[in-house]
């Protein structure tokens, strides 16, 4: 009982700031936004039907519709608003929890109690994913409910998206923690935490290009480790072991059944050569054939074993500090 106080009482604190209730109404104007565009029989629909755009590829109830919209959502508003600025917001909102737990005075007080450092820790730290967890699922579920409107149908997998973005939190906000227990300062730890965040996509980014190979059949595949140059080994090292968020809209994607990035590019914008050229949809083609070759096994697998390894040293050095 005495960590589930622990884990209620930091999401209250989380609550209690502005950025909570921010965030909240941020998602709730995204799925407004989300709710202007509908489709019906004839095709795209505007600002409620004030606008409409005949097609016949986005008719309500066809499964074209439905894979764009899954592709859409996964990209770009997983992807984007809370792969990006949600995480971050959330990041500010959550990273001086763990500093004000360790101020002179609050800190004296915390482990004077009967209860292991150990599990104040986790107890702190799991209270701060729930306070993510009800941020997500507050935008999942209200994008899911504008979703039904639009393709007449419940997208049961979109759900989905709900472990997955706590999990792509997670993966970063346990730098910050370490960070924190380190320095006891709030804005150092996020500075660190984003600094390792950019290092963590710019290393996937790296990885892509050097460690995957166009074949003479068009095909993608994997450099294998005995082909690889010193650079590839080291970008493979590097990739292996650290967190992968860059993946988690790509896994959602394919829970969604969405279209790839060509089949998307082509599907809005048919024929015209003028948007769209030849070489573009080639590197699309390409990108989406790397894409397929990532494994969420080894993705979330590998990403979960480098946050108990960093968490684990974290709570160490918590444990044996002298406050």
């Amino acid at each position: 009982m005495q960590i589930w106080a622990i884990i209620v009482d930091s999401f209250r604190e989380a609550r209690a700031k502005k950025l909570f209730w921010a965030l909240l109404a941020i998602s709730t104007l995204v799925a407004a936004a989300m709710a202007c565009v509908g489709f019906d029989e004839n095709g795209w629909s505007f600002f409620f039907g004030a606008v409409k755009k005949p097609d016949a590829l986005f008719r309500s109830g066809t499964q074209a519709a439905e894979s764009i919209i899954g592709a859409i959502v996964s990209s770009v508003l997983v992807g984007t608003y809370i792969g990006w600025v949600g995480v971050v917001i959330c990041l500010i909102g959550t990273a001086g929890m763990f500093p004000s737990l360790l101020e002179r005075g609050a800190v004296d007080v915390v482990v004077s109690k009967p209860l292991p450092r150990s599990l104040l820790f986790l107890g702190k730290y799991t209270g701060s994913l729930v306070f993510v967890l009800v941020q997500s699922a507050y935008f999942v579920l209200l994008t899911l409910v504008v979703l039904r409107f639009q393709l007449d149908r419940w997208l049961w997998p979109f759900l989905w998206a709900i472990p997955l973005l706590v999990l792509s939190f997670s993966y970063i906000y346990c730098v910050c923690v370490l960070a924190a227990v380190c320095t006891r300062r709030a804005l150092s730890s996020l500075i660190y935490c984003l600094v390792f965040w950019v290092g963590a996509f710019g290393i996937a980014e790296l990885e892509r290009n050097i460690g995957t190979q166009e074949t003479a059949q068009g095909s993608s595949v994997v450099v294998p480790w005995s082909e690889r140059g010193s650079l590839g080994k080291i970008s493979y090292m590097m990739h292996f072991v650290s967190p992968k968020p860059s993946d988690i809209p790509i896994i959602l994607s394919r829970q969604l059944g969405a279209m790839g990035f060509k089949d998307t590019a082509v599907a809005m914008m048919p024929g015209d050569a003028g948007l769209i050229s030849a070489d573009m949809i080639a590197d699309l083609d390409i990108e989406e054939r790397r894409q397929d070759e990532i494994s969420p096994t080894f993705s979330i697998g590998s990403s979960l074993a480098f946050e108990a390894v960093i968490l684990l040293i974290a709570c160490c050095i918590f444990a044996r500090r002298d406050f």
